[in-house]
């Protein structure tokens, strides 16, 4: 059951719940067979996604603090000031971006987030829309649908999300179905 329950987890987590195109369904049906060996789908999913509360309070003030494009691109900026405020280490300051991917209307969404070294590293994540570009030409990369980039300073930050709109308004322009 433990290696039938860390063979499943990977799966829970690779594939966004199930949730990203990659998965087939095959995916389902070797899930199935790992659900059929005894996993206990209420312990792991307790254990994947239960949130400390210090965790929940910097959720909301994402939330509170995000902000929107004109055409759609969700962002924030987490400064070293409020990454101390939170205790928050870099990697957990990261996580900003993902509390913003289920804002309809907005398939993109953007972490900005100070470094020690006086960077500023993104974090780029869309639906539908292919953003690695955008990242390369920040001087990062990554996959179609999740990227990193490094600016440096608010000109570029703003360069940034001036790319990134006009990629989504075009996206929008272009297709049906987005939500």
């Amino acid at each position: 059951v433990e290696t039938a329950t860390c063979i499943y987890a990977g799966m829970v987590t690779d594939s966004g719940r199930f949730r990203f195109r990659s998965v087939s369904g095959e995916t389902l049906r070797l899930a199935g067979m790992l659900l059929d060996e005894g996993v206990d789908t209420d312990h792991l999913y307790a254990s994947l996604y239960m949130k400390d509360f210090h965790t929940l309070k910097y959720q909301a003030y994402v939330y509170d603090r995000m902000k929107m494009t004109p055409g759609g691109v969700a962002y924030i900026h987490i400064t070293k000031a409020t990454m101390e405020k939170f205790g928050l280490t870099f990697e957990e300051a990261c996580n900003a971006v993902s509390y913003m991917d289920s804002i309809r209307g907005s398939l993109i969404w953007i972490a900005f987030i100070d470094s020690g070294d006086g960077t500023t590293r993104v974090r780029l994540r869309s639906r539908f829309v292919t953003i690695n570009e955008i990242a390369e030409k920040y001087h990062g990369g990554g996959h179609d649908c999740a990227s990193g980039a490094t600016v440096k300073g608010r000109k570029e930050m703003n360069a940034l999300l001036a790319d990134a709109d006009a990629r989504l308004t075009e996206y929008k322009a272009n297709n049906e179905g987005w939500l």
